[in-house]
């Protein structure tokens, strides 16, 4: 198996990481890039005692295939599977196969297209290499392809990612403290470049994360909250909320951020490992759950889901308070377009 899905570990430096045109942010996406088909379509990779000369196969290989075009491209479209993949494995992040998702991150970050599929599956190698921990070479090689992946255009639809990315380098030990300050910064400042087209929620929640880790303010403050722009806090007026996760801390801040985004919800967050009748009620009773599946018992799960029925369902890809409310207004993205 491992021979035969291989990756080149970190092909170029960051000086020639630009064989084509800028990248301008998230592309519309195919049906085959969500996360749904892609997790319904693939097999976890177990990470049982792998080999390391397999390991080095592995990251070998698809590096070399590079070299073809039509090979890089078969490649291209692999990724978000072969990421899936992996992220199903029972023992991920797994330590000996860091090489390999250093790898697959790279490629991502030099792919020619970046779909929905693109950004997702760096969030779920951006969040195992940090698990993991990095020395200093390899944490700014980490940083290079993040900064590769954000691109020059930078928009809207790369708010919650960014902010997702910024939640994982914060919840994290780090190496170089001053790198990862940096980084930060030159990440915030292009949110702010564009605060006057965030929509409500995107607006609360940045200034929820910059009060959190106590950056400045200022001007964010500037900016009023457009109610005319979007019909968020309508949509959740009287409103029930569950959010279920393991990562307490995230819960509460997504909480915040709603009742700050839409007066009049009520949220309530659960991190119960199994059944039980304050989950059953919550299950029954809310208009919308949201579930944190990175950061959530197996049997938790299933019970909310056989308690739940038809009423919404959703699912956080991350496990910060970013990919809650991506969460949400995803949802309501969608129900707006039917």
């Amino acid at each position: 198996m491992w021979a035969t899905i291989t990756v080149k570990q970190k092909m170029r430096p960051t000086s020639q990481r630009n064989p084509g045109p800028r990248h301008t942010g998230i592309s519309g996406s195919h049906p085959m890039e969500s996360p749904a088909y892609i997790d319904r379509n693939t097999q976890p990779i177990s990470s049982e005692s792998p080999d390391p000369t397999e390991v080095q196969t592995l990251t070998d290989s698809l590096g070399a295939a590079q070299a073809d075009q039509l090979a890089a491209q078969r490649t291209a479209l692999a990724l978000p599977f072969l990421v899936a993949a992996i992220r199903r494995d029972p023992k991920f992040p797994s330590p000996a196969l860091a090489p390999v998702y250093s790898s697959l991150l790279t490629l991502l970050a030099l792919g020619g297209t970046r779909g929905v599929s693109t950004y997702d599956s760096s969030q779920v190698l951006i969040e195992g290499l940090l698990t993991i921990g990095l020395n200093v070479q390899d944490y700014r090689a980490l940083i290079d392809d993040v900064g590769e992946l954000a691109g020059e255009g930078f928009g809207i639809e790369m708010i919650f990612w960014t902010l997702e990315v910024i939640e994982a380098f914060m919840r994290h030990a780090t190496p170089d403290a001053d790198a990862r300050e940096i980084f930060m910064h030159q990440l915030l400042a292009r949110i702010v470049a564009i605060k006057m087209r965030l929509s409500t929620l995107q607006l609360a929640a940045v200034r929820q994360l910059v009060i959190e880790f106590g950056w400045s303010s200022e001007e964010l403050q500037t900016v009023q909250h457009q109610t005319a722009q979007d019909s968020f806090a309508l949509c959740l007026l009287d409103k029930k909320v569950a959010i279920y996760s393991l990562l307490e801390t995230a819960s509460r801040q997504a909480k915040c951020v709603l009742e700050a985004a839409a007066p009049g919800i009520s949220v309530e967050c659960n991190a119960d490992f199994g059944g039980t009748s304050r989950l059953r009620a919550l299950a029954q009773n809310s208009d919308i759950f949201i579930i944190v599946w990175a950061a959530a018992k197996h049997a938790a799960t299933d019970f909310i889901r056989a308690h739940r029925g038809t009423r919404t369902l959703l699912y956080a890809q991350g496990k910060g308070f970013s990919s809650l409310l991506r969460a949400i207004e995803d949802h309501f993205k969608l129900r707006g377009k039917s």
